[in-house]
């Protein structure tokens, strides 16, 4: 592969950044994270009509364009550049978890509407003090002609404005995925508080909640693994796009802010930061491109190239968003400014789904190398810490 992308490439990222700019500008971020959804339902039927971004990497014989995760992550790229308040990176883990489970029946029923935007989806599998990998104690039991599920699940994107849940529950057989609809009887989503105000995520509680089979009983976990994997690579992407934003914010102000009668961009610590970041930031860049080839093109070679793109890009953009602060200099802690927004989305992201040890731990898995255990508190309880739960 080239590591670059194609012309056609470009054009969409330019094409996305335009429209971005002028429906997910800094007031309109702070409009719509004040909202009970977290986003706008008319911008986000904008972005599904007029630039179709759900629908990219849904085969065309699902109502999508066909592409894969090279252009969805572009476009995560690109929101995360903008903070975007909308359910684009849930419903695009839904949609993978779908395309994965081996169910083509599903897949016809539900993909063209997530395609479409007129339906929202998430992925609910993480469990209160439990890795995002682990073994659902969430049950499933036949009722009748369906299943009843019971169980507790937390760090759910978007579950409060989901439409569809894809649901891990263990069964008789093993791990399993059901698909529930909002509104189930037995359903329960709770908003929980978190660092984030730009990015919404619950607790859903089941209680012999209905829910139907998706793929064939017991046999969800490879299927749930490589919606992990994908997840993780688009969450990357977005994480790029923050530490972009970051550093282009921090440059910025680096040539314009004067002190000693020149702009403090041509101090030598301000030069190091700033060098620092965008070695960072160049990293994360080959890292996502080469995920999302990988995952397109090699997906054998996925989870051990996912969790590399993981922990480079959660921690590119954690150091970008704080030095953005930092170089910012006392506006940058204020809440007027944006740069605090960007350093809790980047926080918060460095959490969702694996966090950066749990990446090493997998990584050294996967490699045939043993890990040893981390001297730090694990990554379910610094989840749970950050999310304002106390519940183990």
């Amino acid at each position: 592969m080239q590591f670059r992308y194609s012309p056609e490439h470009e054009e969409l990222r330019r094409g996305i950044r335009r429209y971005f700019a002028e429906v997910a500008d800094a007031d309109a971020v702070r409009r719509d994270m004040a909202t009970p959804t977290g986003w706008d339902p008319v911008t986000w039927q904008r972005l599904c009509d007029e630039l179709e971004l759900p629908a990219l990497a849904v085969p065309e014989e699902y109502g999508g364009a066909g592409f894969g995760l090279v252009e969805l992550g572009i476009a995560l790229s690109e929101a995360g550049r903008s903070l975007l308040c909308a359910p684009l990176l849930s419903t695009s883990i839904a949609t993978q978890a779908l395309l994965h489970a081996g169910d083509p029946d599903a897949a016809a029923a539900h993909l063209p509407g997530l395609a479409a935007g007129t339906t929202t989806g998430t992925l609910a599998a993480r469990e209160p003090g439990r890795p995002w990998d682990a073994t659902p104690t969430t049950t499933a039991e036949r009722a009748g002609d369906g299943w009843a599920l019971s169980g507790v699940k937390d760090w759910v994107l978007d579950g409060q404005s989901a439409g569809l849940f894809v649901v891990t529950a263990t069964t008789a057989a093993g791990t399993s995925l059901f698909l529930v609809d909002a509104g189930a009887a037995g359903l329960a989503v709770e908003a929980l508080p978190v660092v984030d105000p730009t990015r919404q995520v619950t607790r859903v509680t089941l209680t012999g909640t209905p829910g139907v089979l998706l793929g064939a009983d017991g046999a969800g976990a490879p299927g749930l693994a490589r919606t992990l994997d994908a997840a993780v690579t688009l969450l990357a992407a977005e994480q790029l796009g923050v530490a972009e934003a970051a550093l282009a914010s921090a440059v910025d102000y680096a040539k314009q802010r004067e002190q000693f009668g020149r702009p403090i961009g041509s101090f030598q610590a301000i030069k190091h930061k700033l060098a620092t970041v965008l070695l960072e930031v160049e990293a994360a860049t080959s890292a996502v491109m080469y995920a999302a080839w990988t995952a397109d093109e090699s997906p054998a070679e996925l989870p051990e190239v996912a969790s590399i793109a993981g922990l480079t890009c959660s921690e590119a953009a954690l150091l970008a968003a704080g030095e953005n602060v930092q170089v910012h200099g006392g506006i940058g802690f204020t809440w007027e400014h944006s740069a605090h927004l960007y350093l809790k989305r980047a926080t918060t992201d460095r959490l969702l789904l694996r966090d950066p040890q749990e990446q090493l731990d997998r990584i050294a898995a996967l490699a045939g190398i043993t890990a040893h255990a981390p001297a730090q508190p694990d990554g379910a309880a610094a989840v749970d810490v950050l999310a304002g739960s106390t519940e183990r």
